[in-house]
């Protein structure tokens, strides 16, 4: 037997004390609500949604070019043992690899006709130092540590400079964009490019992309390196915050994404300093102020698009007080522009 399908608007389709006061305020079945049966018949249909969602949950985000990449997984407690592991693991390796290949350039040196008492003493004292290698539990720094000091200048001085302006010379970025053959297997005795070479690099790297310049923030010293990202990554950055072009409501000039790409390699109050050098914010809270007159988007549609922007900006540059000011400042001017 087939099932009786209510019609809409049929008291059978709610309990019993609701049916019985329906009926004392004199509702016919089958008519719509209100005084003069004017109203909907068919109930409201209700939409499941999930227990926990906020107001906008399930919503298609607006295609407004400033979507970020969702978030990193935050790494659970064995990513991050295992992770640390690896970095430890890769320390003790390179160190390895440093005192291997001092002590080929040294044997390298005595056979060159370069065997000098010094040569020869600082040879034995690395073959000795191998065994820091054997420990347990061993640390990085911990072979440095164990080499005398005077070892250590006479192989940095005599041994590793000389050999490093000649490979700093012939060095083409494009090719080793890591250092990876000449500077960096050497990092654990000499910490840092040698002060005299600077200007060698400087020149190689300045006009260069990301890839290559920013292994240098680790490369060279940091007094260096704040000299060098004053002089070439600011102004860069400059330059692309001048030509950049806003429009809302759709993103479409990408380069403020390069600028933020770009920012952690400075120094965070240098990147503040010229962005609103360049009016950045007079002219990003102009356009918005414009497209609110112009075009008045819905609420949910402009908050989004000044939400968009913020989540552009690099971590370092939302922990200034500034930045965060000019961004909410944008929020106020849409909230304003809603309740006219």
């Amino acid at each position: 037997m087939a099932a009786v399908v209510e019609p809409p608007g049929s008291l059978a389709l709610t309990i019993p004390a609701v049916a019985n006061m329906m009926r004392r305020w004199n509702y016919r079945e089958g008519w719509g609500l209100g005084a003069r049966g004017q109203g909907i018949v068919a109930p409201i249909k209700a939409t499941e949604r999930c227990p926990k969602a906020g107001i906008g949950h399930g919503e298609e985000p607006y295609d407004n070019g400033l979507a970020a990449p969702p978030p990193p997984r935050k790494p659970s407690p064995e990513d991050q043992k295992w992770h640390e592991w690896q970095k430890l693991s890769r320390a003790l390796l390179l160190e390895q690899e440093c005192c291997d290949k001092i002590i080929s350039a040294l044997r390298d040196m005595r056979h060159g006709g370069g065997d000098s008492a010094e040569t020869a003493n600082a040879l034995a004292v690395m073959v000795r130092s191998k065994k820091v290698f054997f420990q347990r539990k061993r640390k990085p720094g911990t072979w440095k540590a164990a080499l005398p000091p005077s070892v250590t200048r006479y192989v940095v001085d005599h041994v590793i400079t000389p050999a490093m302006a000649v490979d700093a010379g012939e060095w083409e970025p494009s090719w080793d964009p890591g250092c990876r053959h000449w500077l960096r297997p050497l990092i654990p005795i000499i910490g840092h490019l040698p002060r005299s070479l600077y200007g060698v690099v400087e020149s190689k790297i300045a006009n260069r992309g990301y890839g290559v310049v920013s292994p240098w923030k680790e490369y060279l010293d940091p007094t260096l390196w704040d000299v060098f990202s004053r002089r070439h990554v600011v102004p860069k950055l400059a330059r692309l915050v001048r030509e950049l072009r806003v429009t809302p409501p759709k993103q479409v000039d990408s380069s403020f994404r390069t600028v933020m790409l770009w920012a952690p390699l400075a120094r965070a109050e240098d990147v503040v300093s010229m962005l609103e050098a360049e009016l950045f914010f007079d002219k990003w809270k102009g356009v918005l102020r414009h497209w609110l007159l112009a075009a008045r988007p819905p609420l949910a549609e402009a908050t989004a698009w000044c939400n968009g922007w913020k989540n552009l900006f690099a971590p370092e540059l939302l922990a200034d007080e500034s930045v965060l000011k000019h961004l909410e400042e944008g929020l106020a001017m849409v909230d304003r522009a809603a309740a006219l």
